[in-house]
C-alpha cells in the first residue's frame, strides 16, 4: 500500500509493486523520453536524466499502471516525437487512446539551431481506461501554456497546465498518481486543486526539491 500525499524516492518499477490494485483516480507523468536529453536552457546545465537512454522500461510501467488504475479513469503522458509511437503502441495494448494533445509552450526550445525547425510544442497522449467524461466544456486539443524555464528540473511542466490537466480529469479528493514526480510540480498541482498525490522520483535531489517546493508553497501533508 502506498500513502497518499507521500513522494517515494526510488525506481517507480519497484515502489508500485507496492500499490494497491485500483487505487489511483488519475495519472499524469512526463517520463523519460528515451532520447538522452540534456537540457541546454541554464548556464549551470543539469545531468542527463535517469533511464532517458533507452525506452526498454515502457511495457513493464504500462503494465503496472494498468493493475493500479481504477475502471474508468484517464491518464496523461507527456512525450515528444522521437518515441511516441513506442509509448503510443505500449498503450494501446491496455489503454484506449482518445487523442494527442499538443502543449504549445508559446517559445521555441534549442535543438539544431541551423539544420531543423525550432522546436515550439510538446505532445501528451491522452488515454483511458475504459470510459470517463471530462469535466466542464469541451475544449481544444492544442493547449497553450507557457513553458517553466526549467528552474527546477530539466523537463519541468508548467503548474498552470498540470492544474488544467487535473481539473479535467478528477475530482476533489480523488487521487492522482505520478510515477516520475521530478521536482514535484504534479504534487503542487494536486495541492491546489483539492486533491491527494502519490508522487515517486528516482534522483534523490529532486525527490529533495519535490518536497521543498511543497514547503514553500505552504502545502506541506
Amino acid at each position: 500500500m502506498l500513502l497518499h500525499n507521500q513522494i517515494y524516492c526510488g525506481d517507480c518499477l519497484d515502489i508500485l509493486k507496492l500499490a494497491d490494485n485500483e487505487s489511483v483516480d488519475l495519472v499524469i507523468t512526463d517520463p523519460p523520453y528515451g532520447m538522452s536529453f540534456r537540457s541546454n536552457y541554464r548556464k549551470e546545465k543539469y545531468e542527463h536524466i535517469a533511464n532517458d537512454d533507452g525506452v526498454d522500461w515502457v511495457w513493464d510501467m504500462v503494465s503496472l499502471l494498468d493493475r493500479v488504475m481504477k475502471p474508468n479513469t484517464h491518464l496523461y503522458w507527456f512525450c515528444s516525437f522521437h518515441n511516441v509511437d513506442v509509448f503510443k503502441q505500449s498503450l494501446e495494448k491496455f489503454f484506449t487512446i482518445k487523442n494527442i494533445l499538443i502543449w504549445e509552450k508559446n517559445n521555441t526550445g534549442m535543438g539544431d539551431l541551423t539544420g531543423s525547425y525550432a522546436p515550439k510544442y510538446e505532445m501528451i497522449i491522452f488515454a483511458q481506461k475504459g470510459r470517463r467524461l471530462l469535466n466542464g466544456r469541451r475544449d481544444p486539443d492544442i493547449l497553450h501554456f507557457n513553458r517553466t524555464g526549467n528552474v527546477n528540473h530539466p523537463t519541468e511542466k508548467p503548474v498552470d497546465l498540470l492544474e488544467y490537466l487535473v481539473s479535467k480529469s478528477s475530482h476533489e479528493g480523488d487521487v492522482v498518481l505520478d510515477p516520475f514526480i521530478g521536482s514535484g510540480s504534479t504534487a503542487v498541482a494536486c495541492k491546489r486543486t483539492l486533491r491527494d498525490f502519490i508522487g515517486i522520483e528516482i534522483d534523490p535531489d529532486f525527490c529533495k526539491k519535490a518536497k521543498e517546493r511543497l514547503n514553500e508553497n505552504n502545502l506541506e501533508v
